[in-house]
């Protein structure tokens, strides 16, 4: 029988088979430090968690095994319960990748962030992913010279905004237009970008609105008028033009707040204000702050002018009396008698306004009632109509505070009735007498660590050996520490100066007598309040975990005691 030829015949090809991708376990490490610092912090816990979830998504090969969160914990050592037991899953091979938003998200001391960087994590083979940092190991081997070029390109950048500063600082004082589009009423001089040239077709909306204040209109007179004619609003009007390519100003319209601002802008005087915000990036703020308006610079006659002083000004003048009127349209009703207690936390369900006070007169009876100010202003076209008495409104919310406030009082004192008893007070004991031990234990550890170097430095231990050896009492006390924050969250059920939230402790203790909702109950307890056409009401308390925590302890405390009752 003829051998046949294993070699490809004409026309075939041959079919290469690629290796499976490797799949590495992610760990999602983030952190926010102790309160001092979270205060120029923009981010959250929150944020942190979705940008790496988002970027975990772009990359198949990245499946999250578990997040890790260390919430107002500092970031200037490791003794952090999560990042604890995120090393322990590392040692116990279930992790071999680690992302973290930057490198200060996993320590801010660079010695012993170093240490993890270039030594702990590539002896456990982990692939580490610093995402702002553009650093990921896997593709290329990291050392300390890279945060140090970070550090190098902070400078650098501050540098460069400094110049920067000082530039548009120059232009600034030179009357020169330096905003990013030019306003409404205007165009860019194509011979001077700095500059500006009246524009034909929107000037004179803006010398009709102005007229039309003379007139005696009112903004919101104004702002109906333009909607219903198809005046296209400022932002409608650059996306038509192709200046701004975002798709939420294609059909953007007149409303009452951008009208406003623009009859008070005294760059249609041909003035230019600059200098109203400052960069803090070169101090070491990443936030553009306002200025004082004194510190402002203001040039006159820097261009055309659309309106003239005297319109401007007798504009103004009729602005200031109505705003006199209406300032306290938000927080009172239209005649300024009745406060709206639940200002800023009432809230529409569909257009999410803010719901303001308005006065109603109905045979006779006058009554109070929360109102879309959407719907009030604008019709049902932007919001569908709802409002609600302000008496039932503000007695539902109260209702529910003092509930909130019993369920806290109740569980609270539950847990104190039971933690007199002597089986709870021997059970505390333990624990506090477990906690002293294993801080010794951590300690025992700690220093056997510290000792480690010396003989790395002087010869009686390999690189390897040391690694292996100070890992391996690191393990111990992380576990340790892990063990401690069981115990302390175990001990704290039977404290017998159990006082819960100390949140809702200070609250309860303020308003627990008031008979009457006031506007500083509410800021105290509500974070918002929703109302739906449906007529649904939603009521987010703050720190509503914290009570949550409280009330679940209270319930399985309760079972406890009734399992072991004689």
């Amino acid at each position: 029988m003829a051998r046949k030829s294993r070699k490809n015949t004409e026309g075939s090809s041959a079919v290469q088979v690629m290796p499976p991708k490797r799949v590495f376990q992610t760990a999602i490490y983030v952190r926010i430090s102790v309160e001092n610092e979270r205060k120029i912090e923009a981010d959250s816990i929150g944020t942190q968690i979705q940008m790496l979830k988002d970027f975990a998504s772009q990359m198949p090969e990245l499946s999250i095994y578990d997040v890790y969160c260390d919430d107002d914990i500092t970031g200037t050592n490791f003794a952090r319960p999560e990042f604890s037991r995120m090393m322990n899953d590392v040692r116990d091979r279930n992790v071999n990748c680690i992302m973290v938003k930057d490198l200060s998200r996993l320590g801010r001391n660079y010695l012993e962030s170093g240490e993890y960087i270039e030594k702990v994590f590539p002896f456990f083979g982990i692939r580490f992913i610093a995402i702002n940092d553009r650093i990921d190991t896997f593709e290329k081997p990291i050392d300390i010279s890279v945060q140090l070029k970070n550090m190098a390109n902070e400078m650098y950048a501050k540098d460069i905004s400094k110049k920067i500063r000082s530039t548009m600082k120059s232009l600034q004082a030179q009357g020169k237009f330096i905003g990013s589009q030019p306003p409404y009423g205007y165009m860019r001089n194509p011979e001077d970008k700095y500059a500006l040239l009246v524009d034909p077709e929107t000037a004179p909306v803006v010398r009709e609105m102005f007229q039309k204040i003379l007139d005696g209109y009112t903004v919101h007179n104004i702002t109906l008028q333009f909607n219903e004619r198809g005046i296209p609003s400022p932002g409608r009007y650059k996306y038509d033009k192709g200046l701004v390519k975002n798709a939420k100003f294609r059909d953007s319209v007149w409303f009452f707040p951008t009208l406003r601002r623009m009859l008070s802008d005294p760059i249609y005087l041909g003035w230019i204000q600059n200098g109203k915000y400052e960069s803090h990036f070169q101090k070491g703020g990443n936030k553009c702050v306002k200025v004082p308006k004194e510190d402002w610079i203001i040039i006159k006659g820097v261009h055309e002018p659309i309106i003239d002083e005297e319109t401007f000004n007798a504009v103004q003048e009729i602005l200031t009396v109505k705003q006199t009127e209406g300032a306290n349209i938000g927080r009172y009703d239209s005649k300024g008698n009745q406060e709206s207690i639940l200002r800023g936390k009432l809230r529409c369900g569909e257009c999410g306004k803010s719901m303001a006070i308005r006065k109603k007169k109905n045979h006779g009876i006058v009554q109070y009632w929360y109102i879309c100010p959407m719907h009030e202003h604008y019709n049902s076209s932007y919001c569908t109509k709802k409002s609600i008495k302000k008496e039932q409104m503000e007695q539902l919310v109260f209702t529910l505070i003092k509930k909130q406030m019993q369920l806290y009082v109740d569980a609270r004192l539950l847990i104190v009735d039971l933690n007199r008893h002597a089986s709870s007070r021997g059970k505390y004991e333990i624990y506090q007498e477990q906690i002293k031990n294993t801080e010794k234990q951590i300690a025992h550890y700690a220093q056997m660590k510290a000792s480690l170097y010396q003989d790395y430095s002087e010869g009686l231990l390999t690189e390897a050996d040391y690694i292996t050896v100070g890992q391996d009492y690191a393990r111990k006390m992380d576990d340790l520490k892990i063990f401690i924050a069981s115990l302390s969250r175990d001990a704290l059920k039977y404290a017998p100066e159990y006082t819960g939230s100390e949140k809702w402790a200070k609250r309860v203790e303020e308003f627990q007598q008031q008979e009457q909702l006031s506007r500083e109950m509410v800021e105290a307890f509500i974070d918002v309040i929703t109302v739906y056409e449906d007529g649904r009401t939603e009521v987010a308390f703050r720190n509503m975990d914290e009570l949550e925590a409280v009330l679940y302890q209270a319930s399985e405390r309760r079972k406890e005691d009734m399992r072991y009752a004689v």
